[in-house]
This record gives structure tokens, sequence and C-alpha cells, in this order.
């Protein structure tokens, strides 16, 4: 069913893409809970940019499906797309990215991650 993006495309680009929609959303939750950042979120999710960062990566939470879907037709990305969110969870848990500690250094990484995973997805064709 993933033949050819498995063949032609970028697994990484994907891999980058979930991994940052996950922070982000987590990154928004926290924000929203706590907007001064005195008792949950980092000063780095409080931050008035980290807005603009999160907004920008709100397309990972389709793109790596169409981009799949680009690839091997629109079932596989509607398929991928089921996928991609359960392993995206699982990725959640694994990571540590619902613990307040570690989300500060994850949303660092994730705002690096997500423009990578846009240029290597766009540049793939």
């Amino acid at each position: 069913m993933f033949e050819q993006f498995l063949l032609q495309g970028s697994v990484l680009s994907v891999a980058l893409m979930v991994y940052a929609c996950n922070v982000m959303i987590e990154a928004a939750r926290l924000n929203k809970i706590d907007p001064r950042g005195i008792c949950y979120a980092p000063k780095i999710i409080v931050h008035p940019l980290s807005g603009l960062f999160m907004l920008a990566a709100t397309p990972c939470i389709l793109w790596p499906a169409i981009y799949i879907g680009l690839y091997d037709g629109w079932i596989s990305g509607v398929v991928a797309w089921f996928i991609l969110q359960v392993v995206g969870v699982l990725m959640y848990l694994i990571l540590g990215i619902r613990y307040c500690e570690l989300i500060g250094i994850h949303f660092a990484l994730a705002c690096i991650a997500f423009p990578i995973g846009y240029y290597l997805s766009m540049s793939s064709f």
C-alpha cells in the first residue's frame, strides 16, 4: 500500500512533522491552561513568538497524510492519517512530551523539526 512512498518519498519528513505536531498541540494545551506561565507552562511556551510557531506547525496535522497520498493515492493517505495519529500518541507517551519539565526542550526541538520536515517533503518531488 505504501510502496511508492517508501521508494520515493521521505520517511524522515513524515516523522519530523508528526513529532512537531504532537509537541505543538501539547504546548498549545499548556499555554491555554496557564497563559502567564506561572504554574505549568515553561517560559518558552508563553512567549508571544511561540504562538507563531504553533500556528506555523498547524499544517503538520494533515500534510504528512496528503504527502503520502500524493505517492500512493488518496486511500493510502486516509489510512496513513489514521496510522500517523496512533504513532503520534505512542510517540507522545514514549518521549514524555506530556511532562512539563521536558516540554520546553521538546518545543525547541519541534521548532527546528517542522521546517526541516516541510523542506524535505517539498524537495522530494
